[in-house]
């Protein structure tokens, strides 16, 4: 027992934190319809969000749908006694994207005058799905939150509510705003509500410049705060964009929140308002309304730029240091580990060898578990259990796994502890786990400081976590095994505590790729573990190899057993109909997110079984099959003008769907040379940034097209060419039986997804940039 008590003080520990972790990040209760009028409730919210989506109609960016959503808001907003605005434009975003979304403004008394803050959800789907978590949840919640600021009294700085359209298309509303509204020059700061998911905790990913500030602020203001700048790090390396990314550029504070649990269901029509929850929403709403509150209660809004490294403690306080201070804090725990090396060498409990042997297994085992862990993940891949690399990365029985992998770190640790436990010693092991923790936190804090704050604790706690032993060692006693214990325990346990938040949410945010990248980080915390795997007893330590491998190996068996995808977590799989307007034939296109379709509908209608790509230069591919073709009326691609010039032309055109399609691209072939894309507004000019393809082709999409169409204009190099122009409805056509048997034949754990099933009528049209001589 007593060899083996710091081994099960560290089971017991391990099993502490992991309870408590789960408890604090659990969602609160919601409030009750009956709770105090000054108070967010969840129960409201959920009532509100019913009534703006429960008919379960996807409202996507110009549908009537979404003309429909928007007189629900107005009129809940104009009943709590707000002043409304309807803003409608032309707007483009960073991927050659650009429609005519129509924004809700609403404020209380007169109109901002001085510095304000807002508070900002978006009221569009995507087409597949009626969007009640993405972005419903957000709207419930902000009209609640409007009724709330009617019961209390106005603070300092007044608010304005903006409600966007066009997020789903890409952050178009917020680009408008603000471009265009005359209150975008006087908001300072903003609160964005979105989501990546249909449940969970809300957590505050991202912030404005003045990053010290506001993470102050919002660690007094708000009760049960989530956040930390590792995740604010991470994300801001993703090509991820919500409403808030508009808002950054355009040099606003403010905090941007959202909740990423059940991302099986977003974006799908399983996004219902029946898979929503009043947890989730009570936890957002509140938070948010919190956040607001500090900021329009703030004395001053116009803050400096400031970075800041922190995070939250279970939910219930956040810790902010400025990041000038990582790097000293850094260096001075390689200090002090080199110091306490140093003493435990000079009083011959610990060789130079014994520290090299140490450090050597603290390298492997993180090593180890990354190359076993990879292996895991390509092994079930290959096995076709897992989502290939391009498709969505979940499985719908992830559990086993989650233990298999926790179970590898074991595993792994235990290996190393039994091949170098003689040549390191108990003190080897610790000083090279504690020095290469410290190391890692001395090169993050030189090149990423605000994600250090999870090895930089632990690399401070191990040097103090000696003090017991150093003054029994200074003092010519021999350390007690119990703070021998102790020095190895509190450094790891530190490091958990600290990565058990981020792990427990990592599979929701990235998916497969959480595995190995959770195992590495649980082996780095291991490293503490191999001192108390030295010291144990040969039979304690076959037990913790045998368990582990056994869960291990189990893990791994009962998710080669079980489906990949079930009726709650379903494959995506849309299909796609398109017609050549020019040769009159049509086909078929189905992408599946496994690159192999259900059965059912590989037998509804001959699929090639080869996957290719949509057209020349898309990014994904899927499956062809020859299409009865049924008469649509084509896109139409006018060339109003041209103007000619020595280097290059510029030409004006007018795309337009005479059959109604909601939304059209154009391809302009690598040959065009197309330098700008650009539209003109009552504001100016606006340019549309380019974006090509593989194959070095331009696309330009249209979403939310209207029936004037869009007017552009294009500058090229080139001489004439032709343009592939392509409008696309939402559905497949009625009349098509294999359109029908397609649909009834995608089975229970499919689902459609995105833009979901869509019409495609394709053409070609001629540009002739010297038509104007």
């Amino acid at each position: 027992m007593g060899r083996d008590r710091g081994l099960i003080i560290a089971c017991l520990g391990v099993a502490l934190l992991l309870a408590v972790t789960l408890a604090a990040y659990r969602t609160p209760a919601p409030l009750p319809a009956d709770a105090p009028s000054a108070e967010f409730s969840g129960i409201r919210a959920r009532e509100i969000l019913k009534k703006l989506v429960g008919d379960g109609i996807p409202h996507p960016l110009g549908s009537a749908a979404d003309a429909v959503m928007r007189d629900r808001i107005v009129k809940r907003l104009t009943e709590l006694g707000y002043t409304t605005e309807l803003q409608t434009g032309i707007a483009c975003n960073d991927f050659a994207t650009c429609g005519t979304p129509t924004n809700i403004i609403a404020t209380r008394g007169e109109a901002a005058a001085k510095d304000a803050v807002m508070l900002v959800a978006h009221y569009d789907s995507v087409p597949a799905g009626p969007g009640a978590s993405d972005d419903g949840v957000g709207v419930a919640n902000l009209l609640e939150i409007a009724r709330v600021l009617t019961a209390i009294p106005a603070p300092q700085h007044p608010v304005v509510l903006l409600v966007t359209d066009g997020e789903e298309a890409g952050l178009l509303g917020a680009y408008l705003f603000t471009r265009e509204h005359r209150l975008a020059k006087q908001v300072k700061a903003a609160v964005n509500m979105d989501s990546r998911g249909v449940s969970g905790p809300s957590s505050m990913f991202e912030t404005g410049s003045a990053n010290d500030w506001l993470m102050r602020l919002y660690g007094k203001a708000t009760l049960e705060p989530i956040t930390n700048s590792m995740s604010y790090v991470i994300y801001k390396t993703l090509p991820n964009n919500t409403d808030f990314t508009a808002f950054k550029a355009a040099a606003y504070q403010g905090f941007n929140l959202a909740f990423i649990g059940d991302v099986g269901h977003y974006h799908t029509p399983l996004d219902t308002w029946e898979n929503s929850s009043a947890s989730t929403m009570q936890h957002q709403g509140a938070n948010a309304l919190s956040a607001l509150l500090a900021l329009a209660r703030s004395p001053e809004l116009n803050q400096a730029a400031s970075d800041s490294m922190f995070f939250d403690v279970l939910a219930r306080t956040v810790i902010v240091w400025p990041l000038n201070w990582v790097l000293p804090a850094a260096l001075a725990a390689l200090v002090l580990l080199s110091a306490v090396t140093a003493l435990l060498v000079r009083r011959r409990y610990l060789s130079l060898a014994q520290a090299a042997y140490g450090f050597l297994g603290a390298i492997i085992n993180v090593l180890l578990g990354g190359i076993l862990s990879f292996g895991v993940l390509a092994l079930l891949r290959f096995l076709g259990r897992l989502p290939p690399m391009q498709a969505p990365p979940w499985i719908a029985h992830p559990l086993a796994m989650h233990i298999a992998f926790a179970a590898l770190t074991l595993l792994t640790t235990a290996a190393i502890a039994a091949w170098l436990g003689r040549r390191a010693g108990f003190w080897g092991f610790w000083c090279g786990g504690a020095m290469l923790v410290g190391l890692i936190s001395g090169v993050t804090a030189a090149i990423l400081p605000a994600a250090d704050y999870v090895v930089l604790f632990a690399a401070l706690a191990a040097p103090l976590a000696t003090l017991p032993c150093l003054w029994a060692i200074v003092r010519g006693r021999a350390p007690s095994s119990g703070s021998a214990d102790f020095a190895a325990l509190a450094p790891g346990l530190v490091l958990l505590a600290l990565l058990l938040p981020l792990l427990l949410m990592l599979y929701s945010a990235i998916g497969t790729l959480a595995w190995p990248v959770g195992a590495v980080s649980l082996c780095l915390s291991a490293v503490f573990l191999l001192p108390l795997l030295c010291n144990a007893t040969r039979a304690a330590h076959q037990r913790v190899a045998l368990l582990a491998a056994v869960a291990t190996f189990g893990g791994i068996c009962i998710t080669v057993l079980l489906p990949t995808y079930s009726a709650g977590w379903p494959q995506r799989v849309n299909v796609e109909y398109w017609v050549d307007a020019e040769s009159g034939k049509a086909h078929w296109w189905t992408q599946a997110a496994a690159l192999h379709l259900p059965r059912a509908m590989a037998e509804a209608v001959h699929f090639d079984p080869k996957p290719r790509e949509r057209f020349a230069g898309y990014p994904l591919d899927g499956f062809f099959a020859p299409a009865p073709a049924t008469k649509l009326a084509a896109p139409e691609l006018q060339q109003i003008s041209a103007a000619p010039g020595a280097s290059k032309s510029h030409v004006e055109l007018l795309l337009q769907s005479p059959r109604g399609a909601p939304a059209a691209f154009m391809i302009f072939p690598a040959e065009a040379a197309i330098s700008d894309i650009v539209i003109s507004t009552a504001s100016g000019p606006l340019h549309a940034k380019l974006h090509k393809l593989r194959n070095g082709a331009t696309i330009f999409r249209a979403p939310g097209l209207t029936e004037a169409g869009l007017k552009f204009g294009i500058d090229t190099a080139a001489a004439p060419f032709t343009v592939q122009v392509f409008d696309e409805s939402y559905g497949l056509p009625e009349d098509l039986p294999d359109g029908q048997a397609l649909r009834r034949a995608r089975p229970q754990n499919a689902t459609s997804s995105q833009d979901g099933d869509v019409t495609v009528v394709q053409r070609t049209v001629r540009v002739d940039p010297a038509a104007g001589r």
